[in-house]
């Protein structure tokens, strides 16, 4: 199966609506709550805290966040977007990068993932940029193909003024812009995304998408093709964030940082 790849900036479909469910977290157990260690650094908070692998930007660009700085009760990580940078492929190295395995999720075809994000006051959103999500597999981005059998991502972005949208790579929809503007990211407060996947059966294209933001239902994408094969499942969080795009219009204009803390993942009770 391998639908012809849609190129459109953002996807307008009966595919996508609103979830009638309750958030994830509320119908499922949690499995794993990674969170950053006491290191000084953000890149060994990080490397302590999480199963990673293939992170950038960590040593520059992170700093760890105690659980008073935060103001949650827990620790975090603080993530700059230096001036003039956005996507790695695009201008100096701005914003970070990681991937984090659960062996919770280990086979696992429904998951779900809750984190929370809190821009800087007056954050400049400018064009966009990217969100954490959950992956598989390879993890395709950055106008990677995707073919059913090696990986799919299911990043969120921010856009304009803080609007919000779902950023898939999946089968026949890379890079595409879904439900944009669903939902607002404020400045100055702590905002929590929840994330759950369906994977589909190899031969259908039955699988599902759905957000929750502050416990409120914002996206629900139908139809998707994570695969082909039933050997791909959900693997754990592909941590991207950053400006862009690419070209001077998607580059922040001054240094601005994004905050991101309690980090959880749940799967079904049964």
């Amino acid at each position: 199966m391998a639908p012809v790849a849609v190129h459109a900036e953002q996807l307008d479909t009966d595919a996508v609506g609103i979830p009638d469910e309750s958030a994830c977290s509320t119908r499922y157990t949690e499995r794993y709550a990674p969170q950053p260690s006491d290191a000084d650094s953000g890149h060994d908070a990080i490397r302590e805290g999480f199963d990673t692998h293939r992170h950038w930007g960590t040593r520059d660009n992170v700093d760890h966040l105690d659980a008073q700085q935060t103001g949650l009760g827990k620790p975090g990580l603080r993530v700059t977007y230096p001036a003039g940078t956005s996507s790695p492929s695009d201008s100096e190295e701005g914003g970070a990068g990681f991937y984090a395995r659960a062996e919770a999720l280990e086979g696992a075809e429904r998951a779900c993932l809750s984190y929370q994000v809190r821009f800087e006051s007056g954050f400049d959103f400018v064009k966009g940029g990217k969100l954490p999500g959950l992956y598989g597999g390879d993890s395709p981005s950055g106008g990677d193909k995707v073919d059913g059998e090696s990986g799919f991502s299911m990043r969120l972005m921010w856009r304009e003024q803080g609007q919000g949208e779902l950023y898939p790579y999946v089968v026949g929809l890379e890079g595409v812009s879904v439900g944009r503007g669903n939902w607002t990211f404020p400045t100055g407060e702590w905002i929590s995304v929840e994330q759950e996947l369906i994977l589909n059966d190899p031969d259908e294209a039955n699988g599902v998408a759905r957000l929750w933001i502050d416990g409120r239902p914002v996206l629900e994408q139908r139809d998707i093709v994570y695969r082909t094969t039933p050997e791909l499942t959900i693997d754990g969080l592909m941590f991207s964030t950053f400006f862009g795009g690419n070209g001077k219009e998607w580059r922040t204009p001054r240094d601005q940082h994004a905050d991101f803390a309690d980090f959880r993942f749940y799967t079904p009770t049964s």
